[in-house]
């Protein structure tokens, strides 16, 4: 039970969440780490808009796996949260005069970005497991 309630709750979600980011915190490190390198391809990670649809039809799922038979149940499906896919892709973009694609403004804008969103899901993890943890203690 309690294995099926962290797969479908928020928990499936920090945790993809947090494993994509670090993806795109390593591609771009490695982009920024190539930025001099002739003919390197900068990597781009994207996974927001399918988490995003997966969580969408977990919560508004009309045909759960279990059958809820009380309303203060928790509402379980299969733990479709980790069919969301990382991808990491070589966007199409103007080659710089050595063959390169990466754009050193660009990259440190997207470690930024990362960086933040990052500390926010961890954040929200951490709040998740007080949560739980004052719901265990009472």
């Amino acid at each position: 039970m309690l294995d099926a309630f962290a797969k479908h709750s928020s928990i499936a979600s920090i945790e993809v969440g947090i494993n994509a980011l670090m993806e795109r915190y390593n591609a771009t490190a490695g982009n920024i780490a190539n930025a001099g390198t002739p003919n390197y391809l900068a990597k781009e990670v994207s996974f927001e808009d399918d988490l995003k649809r997966i969580q969408d039809k977990l919560r508004y799922n009309t045909e759960p796996e279990l059958t809820q038979t009380d309303e203060g149940h928790f509402h379980i499906t299969a733990n479709s949260i980790y069919e969301a896919k990382v991808e990491i892709a070589e966007p199409d973009r103007d080659f710089m005069t050595t063959n390169n694609t990466v754009d050193l403004e660009r990259e440190i804008l997207t470690l930024g970005k990362t960086a933040m969103k990052y500390r926010a899901v961890a954040t929200m993890a951490r709040k998740t497991f007080e949560g739980l943890n004052s719901i265990i203690r009472g």
